[in-house]
């Protein structure tokens, strides 16, 4: 029997803008509106694929949540209930920091890359934030814009996250992922990195260990290289592209199958919780899951949590016992206020 091909879904819940207004908190609509959507999603693949359909939602709970709600636990206080129903399904609840910093000179954000001081407690504080949530350390872990350094890998695994799904391979260094945001420092070189999970090396976080590696596993998102003309992209197409939900499709499909053509496939698709918010983000996501419950491929597929995933793709090499361990049990999780 062909091997089944594990597809992780993960989304991250956010604000529905990047650059908040700091003077005013506004409620995540998008995540109010893409939660019954991929309860409805997770039904029709089901019955697709005659198997449990689990997701994955990394959580923002960083400082620029703190500066605009007041605490940075806010999201898991106002939507306490969707977050119960989310782990009652055996969804994964991972963290998704990013580097914002408000500047009262400038009046506005930056994405500061180049204060590793920052960057550290940026990710310090998202932790003790959601142990105070849920009352649970995080396993999976993903930084905002695709940011990562070794001082960081290093730090994860500290803090004991047992998977980081931030790299995405291909993708050359650049300074910032849009003109028209500040940041400082630089986004780094991912040419080099693997498609496949991997133990990153204590010297360079972008390469797999050899004799030396880290106790987390590195699964990066799912990349490609889509060809021809592709509406709603530049022409010629950007050399590498991430699949994230609500990209063109015809580029994310292109990406799927390129790498269901891998040696041992899997899918990693990001999304953020804004996706069905703009007309043509949402048809975009429609086509998507149309296209996954329709794909002649799709007995094969299992939709999975990373954690599982590395549990079938790596096997006895990855400690899924530690994993289970360290997961909230669904049926007695008690989610508490942060403080």
């Amino acid at each position: 029997m062909p091997d089944k091909i594990p597809i992780s879904i993960c989304v991250d819940i956010e604000p529905d803008t990047r650059c908040i207004d700091p003077r005013e908190r506004v409620p995540w609509t998008g995540f109010e509106e893409l939660h019954p959507y991929m309860n409805r999603q997770r039904e029709l693949l089901e019955k697709a694929t005659d198997g449990a359909v689990r997701f994955s939602w990394n959580l923002r709970l960083d400082p620029q949540i703190e500066h605009v709600y007041g605490t940075a636990g806010w999201a898991v206080e106002r939507y306490m209930s969707l977050f119960e129903a989310l782990t009652a399904e055996g969804d994964e609840i991972g963290l998704h920091p990013h580097a914002w910093r408000w500047s009262e000179k400038e009046d506005c954000w930056i994405g500061d890359h180049d204060n590793d001081e920052w960057i550290e407690h940026c990710v310090r504080l998202s932790n003790r934030a959601y142990r105070e949530c849920f009352g649970k350390a995080p396993r999976v872990f993903r930084f905002g814009d695709r940011f990562m350094s070794n001082r960081i890998m290093g730090l994860l695994e500290e803090l004991g996250i047992l998977c980081d799904l931030t790299l995405e391979p291909g993708h050359a260094a650049t300074r910032t992922l849009s003109t028209d945001e500040r940041t400082t420092g630089w986004i780094p070189n991912y040419r080099r990195v693997p498609h496949a999970p991997y133990r990153p090396s204590r010297r360079n976080f972008r390469r797999p260990g050899l004799r030396t590696f880290r106790k987390l596993w590195e699964m990066p998102a799912s990349t490609g290289q889509p060809r021809g003309i592709i509406p709603g992209l530049p022409y010629p197409a950007p050399r590498w592209l991430t699949m994230i939900i609500g990209f063109p499709f015809p580029a994310v499909k292109q990406i799927f199958e390129q790498r269901l053509s891998d040696v041992r496939p899997h899918i990693v698709a990001l999304a953020r919780t804004d996706v069905t918010r703009n007309p043509f983000t949402k048809e975009r996501l429609d086509l998507f899951f149309d296209f996954l419950l329709t794909h002649p491929e799709r007995e094969r597929f299992m939709f999975v949590t990373p954690l599982e995933a590395l549990k079938e793709l790596a096997g006895e090499t990855f400690n899924f016992r530690q994993a289970q361990n360290q997961a909230p049990r669904p049926t007695s999780l008690s989610l508490t206020r942060s403080r």
